[in-house]
This record gives structure tokens, C-alpha cells and sequence, in this order.
């Protein structure tokens, strides 16, 4: 994104260095703790009940993977050593690194593998193609494993490899047979880092420890792939609603890493000599206006092709970056300016928006004036200002609507709800899926069409669907193109979700802390601090 000042070149100006595994094996010899404020207050801690981004990126410092994909987009081993694929494609065998170790002492297993898999695919929407395509796990002894598939799919690794939610995190068997649509309570990973329960306050701290019996790969750190050294000894996760609190914090040496700074706070930092800036990975975020196709008058097709013709990127954009262009780009395609598979089909709707027309449309899908409840989070910033925008919008071309107030950690609870909005439902959230998951109709989850087993908002299509299935199954990319061309014609006409644009975050942290990696994802391993 033009303007924006990236890790890679911070990394060019030394402000972020990455040092090979060797350098870290005296890395804390004293207690370090990091401090860190985040996007959110985590109400529990289970990746795989929830997609938010949140609960994802902590989750990374409990819970380990099979695969990983490094900073050149390959997939990797990490908990798996050696791995091999059957001459017809078919059969997949896997066999777990030496030295895996639960949290709570026991050592990892294939068991807990399969029983972590299954959960997974029960809840990801790249995981149920997985699950389609599979005819059986096979247990071969404690540390090795098959998975056995009906037909060869070409994804497969992919899958199994994929860093961003649902990420399909290896958990205990007694854990991963929790339902996946109940949250675990018990947070037990075999990642560089264990969550301190007793020391858990929701709403102002969650803490995390070294794992002394974490066994790290010995390749160097590359993304999500590689070695995870953890660095600090502890890392306390600090709850500051207020960001103007949480950037004098910050300046003050009580905090060492801030995730996101508005864009209005910057300017406090950018010249402060003891602190840098930077985004979280080149590929940046999208603002995703999302719609409940099960409520009236949602479930109208024509009232929420109103609502593209209400969202104007330009005025969301500006209502949080302000004079900061730098930091946003207005974006047409539902699959993401500048990534593989980004087009302008069908997006009349969106680039030209117009509230005379959308008055035009509503009346003549026969709109009622039923109040279009909106869960607004008030807490975030980011949320805040785009969804007040977008209120004023939707106001201004001729919907009422019931705005109602909230905090992040309610959303991400309120948002499951299919009922009527006078039993809890809800109309709109707002959504910021990152460019990693947005670029790819693999991993786009406003691209399936998939009804009740769709992203919240549940759009349901049955062309969207087969177009989804055929893109999965392709071996041509030249055919993908193609099909990404026909997913994004007819995803604009069926409105999962409003597009509100591409940003870029910055992130802080005090020039004391080191290491951290240009992901699109917080990185928290590898860092140090003097």
C-alpha cells in the first residue's frame, strides 16, 4: 500500500532485526516481562469456538500446528518431523518431532492430533472441504499418524498449514472433544508460552509464561514457520480501553508493545526517540460491513444491495485515518485490491455508491422502515469510527436504525445469535478480516455461500457454493482466475457482507524490545527486551 511504513523497512533501518536461533539461547537469563496492549478484552481463550482475530493471535503463544507457512507464503512443518504423500496422492503420514510436551506434562500425541483435527474441521470452512475429501484417520503408533483421503486434493497441506482463523491449532484429545460450538474453559496448549490462569483478570491482565519444556525447531524464524524462541520470560497482556491511556503508557516505559494506534495518537510517538513504528505485514486489513441474510429486511436481496449503494468507502476510510491517506486505499473487489485474485466485476453498486439511489431501491424492495439493529463496539476505536459513519449513512439513505453501544468481547458473543433481533439478534456488525484471508476464495469466508454453516451473517447460495467447491478442486490457476471472476460477480450480488475498504494498522513498541517479525499476524515469539 503506497505510503505505508512497513516492518521491511524498519527492518532496512535496524529498528527490527530477526537473529538466527543461536543468539537466543541466553536470551533471558534474568525474569524479562513484555507488556503488551491488544485489540480487545478476551472473555476465553478457545481458537477454535471463535474466528476472532483476538482470540487467534493469543491463542498462537498456547497452541502449536502441524504445518505453518513461512514469510515466502510455502508451507512448513512445525509440530510434524518428517511427512510423506502416497505415489497416488491419497495417503498422507505424518510423524511428530521428539520432545512435544503438553503444558500440563504429558507428551503430545497422534491421538490428540486426529481429535484436534476433527474439531478443526467441524468449524473451518477450508477444514470441511478437508473433512469432504476424507475417508479416515489412521493411528500408527504415539507419534505417527495417516490421513487417508477419498480422492487426492491438492490443498491438503494447504489446509493443514493455513495461519489465520480458524488456524487449526493442536490441542489434548479430552479438549479437542469439546463440541466445536462450546467454548474450551481449559487453555492447554504445547506452545512456547502457558497461560497463567490463576493470575487471569478479565478486563485488565491476562499473563503468559515461558514454557520451560517447549522444544523450538532448529530453523530460524521465517512469518508464522520456523523457530519460536520464547524471548521474554513472561508476557502480561494488558486491558486499556482507552487508547490515549495506553499510548502515554506507553511513552511512560509501562507498556512495551501497543498493536494498533490510532491515527489521530501517532503523532504523540513517531518522533518520541525511544519508540518505533511500524505496520503488521504488508498485505494490511479490510473493513467489512456485514449483513444477517436470515433477518427481515436483510433477507431481501434488494435492501442489501441498498446498503452498497449507502456505504461510501471514502467517508468510512476518512471518518478513522483522517488526513492520513497513506494508511487506506478505497477498494471495489470482494477479494481484495492487490492479491492474486482481486477483480472489478460486478462492482457497479459499490464504487458508485449513491444514497438517492439507494433511497430508490429501498422503496422499491418495499423497506418498512423496520430498525436496522447495528452492534457497535465503542471501546475500539476503529470500530467505533466506522460504524459511526457507516450509522450515518445507512440514516441518510433512509433506513432506521437501532444503533446499539457495546464493547468487543459482547460482539464477538452477540454476533452468533440467528434470532429475531427482539430475542437478542442483530442486523450488522463490522468485520476486519485481514488481507491473508481475504485475497484467496480458499480462505475468503464471505465466498462459500454456505448457509447455516456459513460465516456469521449465514449468506446462503447455491451457485456460490458450487462455484466455491470447483475453485477448491482446481489444479489450473489460469481456471481459478477465471472461477475467482465469477465468485466475486455473484458475491456482489447476494451482499455477504458491504466492502468499507483496505487500511494498514500501525503497531509501537519501545526501541528496548527486539526481534519481532514482519507477519501479517502479532508475532509475539522471538522477541526480546533489554
Amino acid at each position: 500500500m503506497r505510503g505505508v511504513i512497513g516492518f521491511r523497512r524498519a527492518l532496512a533501518h535496524g529498528i527490527v532485526a530477526v537473529s538466527a536461533i543461536a543468539a537466543w539461547s541466553n536470551a533471558a537469563s534474568a525474569e524479562t516481562v513484555l507488556r503488551i496492549k491488544m485489540i480487545g478484552d478476551l472473555q476465553q481463550i478457545d481458537p477454535i469456538w471463535t474466528s476472532s482475530y483476538a482470540v487467534r493471535d493469543t491463542a498462537y503463544l498456547v497452541y502449536d500446528t502441524l504445518f505453518s507457512t513461512d514469510a515466502n507464503y510455502q508451507i512448513k512443518p512445525q509440530m510434524v518431523d518428517t511427512y510423506s504423500v502416497s505415489e497416488d496422492g491419497r495417503t498422507y503420514s505424518f510423524t511428530l518431532r521428539d520432545g512435544l510436551k503438553w503444558h500440563d506434562g504429558p507428551p503430545v500425541t497422534s491421538t490428540d492430533c486426529i481429535a484436534s483435527l476433527e474439531r478443526w474441521m467441524a468449524k473451518d470452512s477450508l477444514g470441511s472441504v478437508l473433512k469432504s475429501h476424507l475417508d479416515r484417520f489412521e493411528r500408527v503408533d504415539d507419534k505417527t499418524f495417516r490421513l487417508i483421503l477419498k480422492k487426492p486434493w491438492n490443498l491438503t497441506l494447504s489446509a493443514l498449514g493455513k495461519i489465520s482463523s480458524f488456524v487449526p491449532f493442536m490441542m489434548p484429545e479430552r479438549l479437542a472433544k469439546t463440541a466445536p460450538d462450546k467454548a474450551n474453559t481449559e487453555v492447554i496448549g504445547s506452545g512456547p508460552y502457558m497461560m497463567k490462569r490463576d493470575e487471569w483478570v478479565p478486563g485488565s491482565k491476562m499473563v503468559f509464561v515461558k514454557f520451560k519444556d517447549y522444544k523450538p525447531r532448529a530453523e530460524p524464524p521465517s512469518m508464522m514457520a520456523g523457530g519460536k524462541i520464547a524471548g521474554v520470560d513472561r508476557i502480561e497482556r494488558i486491558q486499556i480501553p482507552d487508547d490515549l491511556s495506553g499510548v502515554n503508557a506507553m511513552i511512560a516505559g509501562e507498556i512495551d508493545y501497543i498493536e494498533r494506534v490510532p491515527p489521530d495518537l501517532l503523532q504523540l510517538i513517531e518522533k518520541n526517540p525511544n519508540i518505533a513504528v511500524g505496520t503488521r505485514g504488508s498485505l494490511g486489513n479490510g473493513t467489512q460491513i456485514v449483513l444477517n441474510h436470515l433477518q427481515p429486511p436483510f433477507d431481501n436481496v434488494r435492501v442489501r444491495q441498498a446498503v452498497q449503494l449507502a456505504i461510501n468507502q471514502q467517508e468510512v476510510l476518512a471518518g478513522h485515518f483522517g488526513d492520513r491517506k497513506e494508511l487506506y486505499m478505497v477498494c471495489p473487489t470482494l477479494l481484495y485490491c492487490g492479491g492474486p485474485y482481486g477483480n472489478n466485476i460486478n462492482t457497479d453498486r459499490i464504487a458508485n455508491n449513491s444514497s438517492a439511489k439507494a433511497k430508490a431501491l429501498l422503496k422499491e424492495a418495499g423497506y418498512d422502515g423496520t430498525p436496522i439493529v447495528v452492534i457497535h463496539p465503542t471501546e475500539n476505536k476503529w470500530q467505533n469510527d466506522v460504524l459511526t459513519v457507516v450509522v450515518e449513512q445507512l440514516r441518510r439513505a433512509g433506513f432506521t436504525v437501532d444503533d446499539r453501544p457495546t464493547d468487543t468481547a459482547t460482539m464477538w458473543t452477540w454476533r452468533q445469535n440467528k434470532g429475531r433481533t427482539n430475542a437478542g439478534g442483530w442486523h450488522i456488525f463490522n468485520a476486519g478480516w485481514g488481507g491473508i484471508d481475504m485475497m484467496n476464495p480458499a480462505t475468503n469466508v464471505f465466498m462459500t455461500g454456505a448457509c447455516e454453516k456459513a460465516y456469521f451473517g449465514w449468506h446462503c447460495d447455491q451457485e456460490m457454493q458450487q462455484l466455491h467447491a470447483a475453485f477448491l478442486v482446481s489444479d489450473s490457476e489460469d481456471e481459478r482466475k477465471e472461477i475467482a471472476k465469477k465468485l466475486q460477480a455473484r458475491a456482489a450480488d447476494i451482499v455477504p457482507f458491504v466492502n468499507g475498504g483496505q487500511n494498514q494498522h500501525m503497531a509501537a513498541w519501545r526501541k528496548n524490545v527486539s526481534g519481532l517479525i514482519d507477519a501479517p499476524i502479532p508475532v509475539l515469539w522471538n522477541i526480546t527486551k533489554k
